[in-house]
């Protein structure tokens, strides 16, 4: 499509030339006599580039600036003037213009500013385009702002512009497949196909027909030829979840792919070139495994390329706040029903729950108890079990009404705990550690957002 330039100039004759002179070298050029007129034009449509001269019937084109940025702001101005000064050029460009040059006009000058300006307006474009893409495409759906969370999608990030192998690491319910996803929509292959293939969930018998295909006649029922993951994923991304639970067997005839970048249907003797990028994820612990003979030691070290592992819910009860304001959101829309709130009673259950399923149970928590609710999720709509995992109140202690946000009722739980702990610890940060059932460096990260003082053993920690 041809670049679209408005010519703001109301001597006629010069509006002509300008316009035939565009036009001949392939744009598209509209002429506005007045700034108002100007201004009309910017209100029905856009256009790549503005000639502006500055001196108009109705308007003093240095004034009309300002008002053609608001209207058009990442629009290039080009202002012309039959009376050039050093002056009026700055002053055009202080107020928003891109360049200035004066009349009678010398074309071959007037053509390289033109270029150069429309050049800046394509560049600009071109990274507007790939910013939304990249927030359109990226981590959105990984939820938090943890610093355990942050570690590993600063090394996804990383990794995803390259077509290294990925292994993804983590319990049930952690990510690993948004995370997978979301590096392949990062990664130069993000045109391709994303194909998933549960290991776990594939009897062995079939497993290697649906990675690898079948030639027609290969074993029984096999009545035509069917292409497997390999080649649908061609040019793409396959991602290979609980990987950990594949039978040796096949682990092998993985490994030869991934060293040789090709394989056979089953049943076939023909060559097919596997042009994709591997991402595998387990809930295993490969590494311990391997000497065990249950992983191939081989394969694992050929899978991560880049290893990531991606932290469980009670690691990162920081992002708590988010993830239930999100998935609370995303539920009501789900269930076609008025969002819910959260009592603080029922905060602090799932505060202190130690949520084994991670983000996944924390989401079928939230839909069933939005279900059960009328608006306001009490503890009683909670599953037994988050119900226990709240620690009960010491005799005479009171659950405080919080009147702010999710964030600050949560940040409140979260230093009563701390301080608690602290104080049965003695201020020993390790003991406490342990007794909250987090890692000692958590625990130090979360004093120090908190501006919880710890005194030393035998006097009780105090919040600055």
């Amino acid at each position: 499509m041809s670049e679209k330039i408005l010519i703001t100039e109301d001597d006629e004759d010069l509006a002509f030339v300008i316009r035939e002179a565009l036009v001949r070298q392939g744009y598209e050029a509209e002429v506005a006599p007045t700034a108002g007129a100007l201004l009309d034009k910017l209100k029905a449509a856009q256009y790549d580039l503005i000639l502006l001269d500055v001196r108009l019937p109705d308007m003093d084109g240095l004034d009309a600036i300002p008002r053609v940025r608001d209207l058009a702001p990442e629009t290039p101005i080009i202002v012309m003037t039959a009376h050039g000064t050093r002056q009026i050029a700055i002053n055009a460009i202080t107020r928003g213009a891109y360049d200035f040059f004066t009349k009678p006009l010398k074309m071959a000058e007037f053509q390289v500013v033109v270029a150069r300006a429309l050049d800046r307006r394509r560049l600009q474009m071109q990274v507007r385009a790939l910013r939304e893409g990249q927030a359109a495409g990226g981590f959105e759906d990984l939820i938090g702002k943890s610093e355990a969370l942050k570690r590993v999608l600063d090394m996804a990030q990383r990794a995803a512009p390259t077509d290294l192998t990925v292994l993804i690491q983590g319990e049930s319910g952690t990510g690993k497949e948004l995370m997978a996803r979301a590096i392949h929509r990062l990664s130069p292959r993000k045109d391709g196909p994303f194909i998933p293939v549960n290991c776990a969930a594939i009897p062995e018998g079939l497993l290697e027909s649906e990675l690898f295909g079948h030639e027609r006649g290969a074993f029984t029922g096999a009545i035509r030829a069917r292409p497997g993951r390999f080649e649908l994923a061609r040019e793409g991304t396959l991602f290979l979840d609980e990987i950990g639970d594949m039978p040796l067997a096949m682990q092998s005839k993985i490994l030869r792919v991934l060293q040789e970048r090709q394989f056979e249907r089953v049943g076939g003797t023909r060559s097919i070139g596997a042009d994709v990028r591997i991402i595998a994820a387990t809930h295993q612990d490969l590494e311990s495994l391997a000497p065990e003979g249950k992983f191939r030691s081989d394969l694992f070290y050929r899978l991560q390329g880049v290893r990531l592992v991606m932290p469980a819910l009670r690691d990162r009860v920081d992002d708590l706040p988010q993830l239930v304001t999100h998935l609370l959101d995303r539920a009501a829309t789900r269930l076609w029903r008025q969002p819910a709130t959260l009592s603080t009673e029922a905060l602090r259950c799932l505060w202190t729950y130690p949520w084994p399923g991670n983000i996944r149970e924390l989401q079928h928590v939230l839909e069933g108890a939005m279900v059960l609710s009328d608006g306001v999720i009490l503890p009683e709509h909670l599953p037994p079990a988050v119900q226990r995992g709240s620690k009960p109140a010491a005799p005479g202690e009171t659950a405080p009404v919080v009147q702010g946000s999710l964030d600050e009722a949560l940040e409140e739980w979260e230093r009563r705990a701390i301080l608690d702990a602290l104080q049965k610890a003695h201020g020993v940060q390790a003991r406490a550690a342990k007794i909250l059932g987090i890692t000692e460096r958590s625990l130090w990260y979360r004093v120090k957002k908190l501006k919880i003082q710890v005194r030393m053993a035998g006097e009780s920690p105090e919040s600055a």
